[in-house]
Formats: C-alpha cells, sequence, structure tokens
C-alpha cells in the first residue's frame, strides 16, 4: 500500500469517527429545536443546507490530487486537509438532511440508506483520485 492511500485511508476513517461523534448531538439539538413545532422552518433549514452540500461536493469533486507533488509533505498534507474538510462538510450535511427529513416526512429509511450510499461513493470517488497519481 503506497503512502499516499494510507494516508488517505487514515484521512477518510478519522473523518467518519468524527461523523459518528456529531451525529446523535446534531441530531437532539435539530429535534428539540422549534424545527419539530413548525416544519415551514425545516423546509428552509434544509434548502440551506443543500446549498452547503452543493458548494463542498463541487469543491471536492473539482480537487484532483493528479495536480499536487506527492513528494512534498506539506503539498500533500494541504491537500488531504482540504479534502477532509470537504468530506466533513458533505457528511455533516448529509446528517442535517437525514434529521430534517425526518422531521418533515417520518422516519424514511430509503432516504438514510440513499445518503448512506451518497457519502460512501464521495469516499470512493476519494480514493479512485488517488489511484489515479
Amino acid at each position: 500500500m503506497t503512502k499516499m492511500i494510507k494516508e488517505n485511508l487514515i484521512k477518510n476513517l478519522f473523518i467518519i469517527v468524527l461523523l459518528l461523534l456529531c451525529y446523535l448531538p446534531i441530531k437532539k439539538y435539530l429535534l428539540s429545536s422549534n424545527l419539530v413545532v413548525e416544519t415551514t422552518g425545516a423546509g428552509d433549514v434544509l434548502a440551506a443546507v443543500s446549498i452547503l452540500s452543493v458548494i463542498a461536493c463541487f469543491g471536492n469533486f473539482a480537487f484532483t490530487y493528479e495536480k499536487i507533488r506527492v513528494s512534498f509533505s506539506l503539498e500533500r498534507y494541504l491537500s488531504h486537509i482540504v479534502t477532509g474538510l470537504l468530506m466533513l462538510i458533505i457528511g455533516i450535511s448529509l446528517m442535517f438532511t437525514s434529521v430534517l427529513v425526518e422531521i418533515l416526512m417520518g422516519n424514511f429509511i430509503i432516504v438514510d440508506l440513499s445518503l448512506i450510499i451518497l457519502y460512501l461513493a464521495c469516499v470512493g470517488y476519494d480514493f479512485w483520485d488517488v489511484l489515479k497519481i
């Protein structure tokens, strides 16, 4: 396993741990907020979260490891930090989406499954991009 793949694996595992630690506090906060009573507000927040998600996805997919100089540690670590932060924002926005959809229409496993698949596809793209170098 190359150094880049190991670093990328560590980055993605770290982000997944952060996301797992964030899920319950985010869910608890949203379910105890005013959004449960006023679901029109939940729709507005869902729209704002969707915009954040689209921006993070655009940044993540626009970036490519092919353009970095792998031999320079600073450049390599900076690229991991940037992609990691974008992946974190994508994951958090998908968690917000999951809880907000639950508020708006109840628990619907297909939505949660779709969001998990979407995040896994982002992780897969991240690894595929590393494998191209």
